[in-house]
Formats: C-alpha cells, structure tokens, sequence
C-alpha cells in the first residue's frame, strides 16, 4: 500500500480555496444568539497577520517533539484527534441545524476540513503503532462532557440532544481507533467534493 502524501493533500486543498467562490456574505447571517455565542467560544479564529507565523511554528514543534520525546508527539496526537472528533459532532449540528443559508455555507467547509484533519491524525498514529488505552477513552469522555457544559443550550437550539451528540462522538472516536489499528492508509482516490446541504 502506498501511504498518503497529507502534504499534498493540504496544499491541493488550498489551491482550491484560492479559487473557491467565498459563502454569500453580503445577505448577512442569521445566527441564534445563544448559537452564536457558542460559536464564538468554540472556535476563536486567528488574527490573519499571524496565523501563517503561527502554523509554522507549530510544524517546528511537532517535528522538535516526534524528533526528541515520541511518546509525548503521540499523546498530542490522540488528543487532536479528540478535539477534531468533538468538533465534528458540533459543526454537523451547526450545519444541519440552521437553516439560514451562509451558516450551513460555512459550517459544511469547516466540517470537511476537520475530516481530512481527522484522517491525518488517524495515518499519524498508525505509523506511530499508538494503542488506544483507558486513559484515552477517559480523556475523550471529559473532553466530550467539558463540550455538553459550555455548548450544549446551543447543541439542543439546533436540535441536537444532549445522548445524541455524546453517542455520534463516541461511535466517531471508536471508528478512527478501529482505523489507526488497520495499518498505513492507501492514497486517495479522487476527491469527492463535500456540498453544503442545500447549494449547488
């Protein structure tokens, strides 16, 4: 099997959002405030000027901790993993939640690139040979219930009940775990492009 270049994969995905018509700003958002408070809190977006700055140093570090301590580079792994798999849950619920036009736009663009995150993190720890331990389900479990306190008035205004978030996230979790114990992943077939619901 041949393992996935995800340095390509990122950079082919940012051509195309160079070219990518933007979501429709100029008809303004309708956001339940308590959503969009949520919103707020749960993903504060990086000051432009810096976020390049801050991407590369990021790469020096994770290479500087798979280089020097392996086993604390696999521990920062697994709980990107985590996050991305709880953020999956969130931005589906945001996506399929709303039905003003620019949030579904915007949450469906957010929601396909936490799913190639999550497949690079999954390849990450195949070749690492990570196994998922008690702590780890541990882990995801508080992280999971730190998501219900801060987010979950949101999560229920877009219909999306307390039992059904945790049991889509812990499926979702037990499903990249299933996938890090299959070994190296093969490359991609071609791109299945994922369309917000409702726009062309």
């Amino acid at each position: 099997m041949t393992a996935v270049d995800w340095s390509a994969v990122f950079e082919a995905e940012a051509r195309r959002r160079k070219v990518r018509p933007q979501p429709g700003w100029g008809s303004g958002a309708r956001l339940d405030p308590v959503v969009a408070r949520s919103v707020r809190r749960f993903q504060r977006a990086p000051d432009q000027a810096i976020a390049e700055d801050q991407r590369y140093q990021a790469k020096l570090v994770t290479r500087l901790l798979e280089t020097a301590a392996p086993e604390a580079a696999r521990s920062d792994v697994m709980s990107q993993l985590i996050s991305d798999v709880l953020a999956l849950g969130y931005y589906r619920a945001l996506r399929d939640g709303t039905r003003d036009r620019v949030t579904t736009e915007v949450a469906a663009r957010v929601f396909a690139g936490l799913e190639r995150r999550l497949g690079y993190h999954v390849d990450r720890l195949r070749w690492q040979r990570i196994t998922a331990s008690a702590r780890w389900r541990a882990r995801a479990v508080l992280e999971t219930g730190g998501v219900l306190v801060g987010h979950g008035r949101a999560l229920r205004r877009l219909g999306v009940p307390w039992l059904a978030f945790v049991t889509d996230a812990w499926a979702r979790f037990e499903r990249a775990l299933a996938d890090v114990h299959k070994g190296p992943s093969v490359r991609p077939g071609p791109r299945v492009r994922a369309r917000p619901r409702g726009l062309v």
